[in-house]
């Protein structure tokens, strides 16, 4: 008599090799960390948009304009603020259209993000992702919140006075956001 004999994987053995694929499939996704990867792109889109903010605004004073002394912070989906440079309400106060056509905005704000209040002045909703202003008439500091845990140093090292936000200008300790 003839042996059958079939060939091919048991039920048991291909079981065991989706576990292990499951399993090093997890491993590579907790040791990738999407989660700060995504927080780290948004953090370099951060000072990005600050240095090109921060260079419009030098340019715009080097070419004449008057720093107008405020505190400011961008909205978004209301009418208390304005993105388009060439309105003199857009967030940062100062003219710099010649420069920048649209002033950049946090990735992750949100209309609710901050708030004018009644006597003109900021409030900010815990977390809320913003870039901010602030001017003195003669010095100005530039604001954002960075995500990633790996920008503290940056953070820290940035010449203002805030542990936790990132402050560029020509004066980084007008203290606009207190934390």
């Amino acid at each position: 008599m003839r042996k059958i004999t079939t060939k091919g994987f048991t039920l048991i053995e291909l079981l065991v090799v989706i576990a292990i694929l499951g399993i090093l499939a997890t491993l590579i996704v907790l040791a990738i960390n999407p989660t700060e990867i995504q927080k780290k792109g948004r953090d370099a889109t951060r000072l990005s948009d600050l240095a090109t903010i921060r260079k419009a605004i030098d340019l715009a004073i080097a070419d004449g304009k008057n720093l107008s002394g405020t505190v400011a912070v961008p909205f978004a989906g209301d009418s208390t603020g304005t993105r388009d440079t060439s309105n003199i309400a857009n967030y940062i106060g100062v003219d710099v259209s010649k420069f920048l056509s649209v002033l950049p905005v946090d990735p992750r704000q949100s209309a609710t993000d901050a708030t004018l209040l009644s006597d003109g002045t900021t409030s900010i909703a815990a977390g809320g992702m913003v870039y901010s202003f602030v001017s003195n008439g003669s010095t100005y500091e530039l604001n954002g919140y960075l995500e990633s845990t790996d920008n503290a140093p940056v953070v820290s090292n940035d010449g203002g006075t805030s542990a936790t936000v990132y402050e560029i200008g020509t004066d980084p300790g007008l203290n606009l956001i207190s934390p």
